[in-house]
C-alpha cells in the first residue's frame, strides 16, 4: 500500500485538468448483496454443512490464510495453497480434499451477484493474496463485524473483487488432477441453465451431448459420486433460491421456470431440502439446509 511519501509523489505527478467541471464517468455499477462473512479451522469442516459436493447459487470467495488443500470445481481439482485464494461461481459443483494438515485457517466470504460476467476470468483461477487484498480482507471483516446494516461491507466487497481482476495468478498449475470426465458437470449444467421456460430431462441432456441416458447416468456417478438425476434436482432449486432472492417473478412464476409440474411439489421439494418455504426464504434469504431424516418403509 502507498505510504505516505509514495502519496506525495503521486499527488505531484497529477496533471492539472482542462475542464474542472468534466470527470470520469463510472462504468454502472454491480454491487455484491446478501454477503456472508465466516472461517474454517479444522479441515474436516469445510464440507460442511453437508458431507459431499456442494452446489449453490451464491459465489463462494475463499482465502486459504494458513494449510493448503484441493478445491475440487465441477470436473477439475485445483490445489489452494496457503497464502493463495479462489473464488467458485454460482452452480458450480465442488467440495474439498487433501488437507495438508487438520489444522487449518480459512476465511469464506459468500455473495450474491445479478452480473458473473465482469468475473469470468477469475473462474478456476487460485490468485496470490498481497499485502493490498489482505489489508481490504481485514477492512471487511471488520466493517461485516461492527456494521452489520451499513452499505460500507457491500462496498468493500467490490473493491476486493475489482482488485482481484487485476491480481495475477500463482505460477503453479491450476488443474492439479484432472479427470477423464472434464468438462462433463459443465456442459451439463450449462445445457440444464439454457432456459426457454421448461427444464430438461435426462434424456434430453443425453440427446445434447450425443450418448445414451443410461450412459450418462452411468458416467456421471463415476465422475462425480452421486446420481445424475439428484443433481439436476439441485440446481433446480438452487436456481430457485436465486429467483426467489434477486427476481421479480411469482412464488407459482418460478415453480414454473425451474421445471417442477407444480407450486405444491415445488414447495414441498423446497421446504425438504432448505426447512422453510419459498416465500419465508424470499423473504429472510438466510435459509439453511437441513439434513432430514427418512421415514422408514414399513
Amino acid at each position: 500500500m502507498p505510504n505516505t511519501a509514495a502519496l506525495n509523489d503521486l499527488v505531484a505527478r497529477l496533471p492539472q485538468p482542462l475542464h474542472q467541471l468534466f470527470g470520469r464517468t463510472p462504468a454502472p455499477l454491480v454491487l455484491p448483496s446478501n454477503i456472508v462473512c465466516f472461517q474454517r479451522t479444522r479441515a474436516s469442516e469445510l464440507n460442511k454443512p453437508r458431507r459431499g459436493r456442494a452446489l449453490h447459487h451464491r459465489f463462494v470467495l475463499m482465502f486459504a490464510l494458513r494449510t493448503s488443500a484441493t478445491v475440487c470445481i465441477d470436473d477439475r481439482d485445483v490445489r489452494l495453497r496457503a497464502g493463495e485464494g479462489l473464488l467458485v461461481f454460482p452452480f458450480q459443483f465442488h467440495h474439498y480434499a487433501k488437507p495438508a494438515r487438520e489444522a487449518i485457517s480459512w476465511l469464506f466470504v459468500t455473495f450474491e451477484l445479478a452480473e458473473a460476467e465482469p468475473l469470468a476470468a477469475l473462474r478456476y483461477r487460485p490468485f496470490e493474496l498481497n499485502a493490498r487484498l489482505r489489508m481490504l480482507a481485514a477492512e471487511l471483516i471488520e466493517a461485516y463485524e461492527t456494521q452489520r446494516t451499513d452499505d460500507l461491507p457491500v462496498l468493500l466487497l467490490a473493491l476486493l473483487l475489482a482488485r482481484l481482476r487485476r491480481v495475477r495468478g500463482p505460477a503453479h498449475p491450476v488443474v492439479a488432477a484432472p479427470v477423464p470426465e472434464q468438462g462433463l458437470v459443465m456442459r451439463i449444467n450449462q445445457i440444464a441453465q439454457r432456459g426457454g421456460g421448461s427444464s430438461p430431462g435426462v434424456r434430453e441432456i443425453a440427446q445434447s451431448l450425443g450418448i445414451s441416458p443410461s450412459h450418462l447416468r452411468a458416467r456421471f456417478r463415476a465422475s462425480c459420486g452421486v446420481s445424475i438425476g439428484r443433481h439436476l434436482r439441485r440446481l433446480r432449486l438452487e436456481q430457485a433460491c436465486g429467483l426467489l432472492r434477486l427476481g421479480p417473478q411469482r412464488v407459482s412464476e418460478i415453480a414454473e421456470l425451474c421445471g417442477f409440474s407444480s407450486i405444491y411439489s415445488f414447495s414441498r421439494a423446497f421446504r425438504m431440502s432448505y426447512g422453510v418455504s419459498p416465500l419465508a426464504y424470499r423473504h429472510s434469504g438466510r435459509a439453511a439446509p437441513v439434513v432430514r431424516r427418512r421415514r422408514k418403509v414399513r
